[in-house]
């Protein structure tokens, strides 16, 4: 499912001519949130999180929580020189970085009821009032970022309902058709679920999220991907799932057949694997799950985007840092996910060749993405960039100069 073929043509090389091929950048989205941007002390931490970033990384999870976004009515942090909040760089500067580096921003979330992380505290107390603040705020992020951003959670957790707040009824189907009028026409809205509605709470046909997504999409939702968030913040859990007693291989791909029947993109989108318990085993423990869950969701076919949460170990939320999710540890430094992760995305997914052609064109296949090719000719060295894609004729004419 995720390489293709790809003909090279040398019409204006002559004799024998060695070719290296690399490729640069995956189609296949590898993401995490990128909450710690600009968030560390010193200024070396900054630099090595957005180092290892960009190493990994060609998606990136932008924090638009209501709460901390526009923590005063009115006065939204969009700029880059926005004061700070911890896990929350401004959108303006997250921008700035994911641009610069070729990397694809996904926003998240326009709507959650989640008080903690997502209601302002001004939000009043009175229903009526509080969706056309909900209308307000999506308007104004279309209009601010629809051209920047393509990718969008509408809604967050909706079966994880929170009775403590007093949203507006059928909020979720109103704020995928208030993102439909305010969104340019080519953005993709996701939907977005807890991990036990996403892989556990399995009925079927009757599968809550399923059905919840048949609602909305009858509704008049245009849903275009859902998200399955994987967060393991339960030690029974996990300890399950390390005696290969749930999460199993039939379990997940099960649940990635169900949601694939819509023929949209599936982003496993909020993942947290413990350590546990401490020590050498504990991170044994989360390389080896690391592994094997990254190789499962890549080889189904549905699934767009894979990504991890909190890359290093002591930057979640309260409740969160106990689980040591992250790749890195405190100190940045890497564990052994980090190079179970590395040794997926850039070596064993990364088509790279080196080959000597005496004919005019040299054919392979290859890793849907972006390359680059070096042709050594003469004692010289000629690089020109191509890509692969899906459901193409990847014919690439390589010149001579």
């Amino acid at each position: 499912y995720r390489k293709g073929e790809a003909t090279l043509l040398l019409p204006d090389f002559k004799g024998t001519v060695e070719i290296e091929i690399q490729q640069i950048k995956h189609d296949f989205m590898f993401g995490s949130n990128i909450f710690m941007l600009k968030g560390f002390k010193t200024e070396a931490e900054n630099e090595r999180y957005e180092e290892v970033f960009k190493s990994l990384f060609n998606l990136a999870c932008l924090p638009f929580y209501w709460k901390t976004l526009e923590p005063e009515p009115g006065k939204p942090r969009f700029a880059a020189n926005s004061p700070g909040i911890y896990r929350r760089p401004p959108p303006d500067l997250v921008l700035e970085f994911c641009e610069k580096n070729g990397i694809t921003p996904k926003g998240h979330t326009l709507v959650w009821d989640n008080v903690a992380h997502a209601v302002p505290t001004w939000i009043p107390a009175d229903t009526a009032r509080i969706q056309p603040l909900i209308d307000a705020r999506i308007s104004t992020l279309g209009a601010r970022y629809g051209s920047r951003i393509k990718t969008w959670d509408v809604v967050n957790e909706v079966l994880k309902d929170h009775p403590d707040v007093p949203m507006p009824p059928e909020y979720p189907l109103k704020a995928f058709k208030t993102a439909q009028k305010h969104f340019p026409a080519t953005t993709r809205l996701f939907i977005n679920e807890v991990t036990g509605e996403s892989w556990q709470n399995y009925h079927r046909e009757y599968t809550p999220y399923k059905l919840l997504i048949d609602n909305l999409k009858f509704r008049g939702a245009k849903i275009d991907g859902i998200g399955l968030q994987f967060h393991f913040f339960s030690e029974p859990l996990h300890y399950d799932v390390v005696a290969g007693k749930a999460m199993r291989p039939a379990d997940l791909f099960r649940t990635l057949d169900l949601y694939g029947r819509y023929n949209l993109p599936l982003h496993v989108s909020e993942i947290t694997i413990p350590a546990l318990p401490g020590g050498t085993e504990g991170l044994e423990n989360q390389a080896r799950m690391t592994r094997n869950f990254y190789r499962l969701w890549f080889s189904h076919p549905s699934v767009e985007a894979i990504i991890w949460w909190n890359v290093a170990d002591g930057t979640a939320v309260a409740g969160e840092d106990k689980w040591r999710g992250g790749f890195l540890d405190e100190a940045l430094k890497p564990k052994p996910a980090f190079e179970v992760l590395n040794g997926l995305i850039n070596r064993e997914w990364k088509t790279n060749i080196k080959t000597v052609v005496s004919d005019k064109s040299y054919s392979f296949r290859g890793f849907y993405g972006d390359y680059v090719a070096k042709i050594k000719v003469d004692g010289k060295i000629i690089e020109q960039r191509f890509s692969i894609h899906k459901n193409r004729k990847n014919e690439i004419k390589l010149a001579g100069r």
